[in-house]
Order: C-alpha cells, then sequence, then structure tokens
C-alpha cells in the first residue's frame, strides 16, 4: 500500500503516465489506419457484390426469356439428350404425383 492521502496520479512519476499516453496514442493511431485500409475495401466489396447479384438477375431473366430450342444451341448439345432428358422429366413429374396419390390414400385410412 502507499499513502491513501495521495492521488493515483501522485503515486506514478510523469514518464510513467507519458509512456502510457504514447502507448494509448499509438493504439489509436493503429486502429485509425486499419479503419483508413479497411472501410474503402469493405466499400468496394459491397459494391461488387451489389453488382453481381444485379447481373446474375439479369442474366437469369433472360435466358428465362428464351425457349427451349434457343436455350439448346446454346448448350450446343445433342438433340437427343435434350429429347430424353424431357422425356425423364415428364416421368418424373407422373412418379411424384403418383406418390402424392399414394400417400393421400394411405393417410386417409
Amino acid at each position: 500500500g502507499g499513502n491513501p492521502t495521495l492521488s493515483i496520479f501522485d503515486r506514478y512519476n510523469d514518464s510513467y503516465l507519458r509512456r502510457i499516453g504514447t502507448t494509448v496514442l499509438a493504439y489509436v493511431n493503429m486502429v485509425c489506419s486499419s479503419l483508413r485500409n479497411s472501410i474503402p475495401k469493405s466499400i468496394v466489396y459491397c459494391q461488387v457484390r451489389e453488382a453481381k447479384r444485379s447481373l446474375l438477375d439479369h442474366f437469369f431473366t433472360e435466358l428465362g426469356k428464351k425457349e427451349t430450342k434457343q436455350l439448346g444451341s446454346l448448350l450446343d448439345e445433342d438433340p437427343a439428350i435434350m429429347e430424353r432428358r424431357t422425356a425423364l422429366a415428364k416421368r418424373l413429374e407422373l412418379y411424384r404425383g403418383a406418390q402424392a396419390e399414394i400417400d393421400a390414400v394411405a393417410w386417409a385410412k
């Protein structure tokens, strides 16, 4: 313990308090420097992310407007494979419909 009548500033000498002040100032300057570097990067990242999202939305909208034949020509896919995929998609829908009916009957009992 020290003398209780002395203030906290009287207990430490001036050079110690200056060293603390210098350390705190260095830390604040480091944080400010870090923010100066990271904030512009964050802004650009947000702009790029939004532009990407916007471009993808536009791309998918335009792609959705195209007909199956146009999409097939863009993909340069074998027409037989495209027909088989269409037939399999129809068959899958039939199976799903049948499964839904079976489930409805099974739950009704």
